[in-house]
């Protein structure tokens, strides 16, 4: 499961596996997860670290937290959005981008600038809000 979640950041966003020298990876049910190598193994902490990816081998998935640490990696599966657009997705709702140049459908990083929001599911012509209802505005 580690190899599937570290294949699909390099194949779909390009982050190269080099980004995550000095750090370990361990499997939770369907779950992967990173942690420093700095930390010592504990054997009666449930959980360290940061849920790097869900959704078990076939479809992976990288989490809000992961990508806005290492988004800033990523080569491609990227969009910009600026203006009414960013509020809107930062508000949680889904947004029209039409067809972005260079985009496949499926998950994508979403991006202000060199600043990483979080992630989205785009199709073509929308990208499906996933930003964590904790970590969206508030109205």
């Amino acid at each position: 499961m580690i190899e599937a979640a570290l294949r699909y950041a390099e194949e779909r966003f390009g982050i190269g596996r080099e980004v995550f020298k000095g750090f370990r990876f361990f499997v939770k049910g369907r779950d992967v997860w990173i942690v420093s190598e700095d930390v010592p193994e504990l054997r009666y902490v449930n959980r360290a670290g940061l849920r790097f990816s869900r959704g078990g081998m076939k479809k992976p998935k990288l989490t809000t937290a992961v990508l806005q640490i290492f988004g800033r990696y990523a080569k491609r599966n990227t969009v910009d959005l600026r203006g009414d657009v960013l509020r809107e997705y930062l508000r949680g709702r889904d947004v029209e981008v039409g067809e972005v140049e260079g985009v496949s459908p499926g998950q994508v990083i979403v991006l202000c600038g060199e600043d990483v929001i979080g992630s989205g599911l785009y199709d073509g012509r929308f990208i499906k809000n996933q930003i964590p209802k904790a970590r969206r505005i508030q109205e």
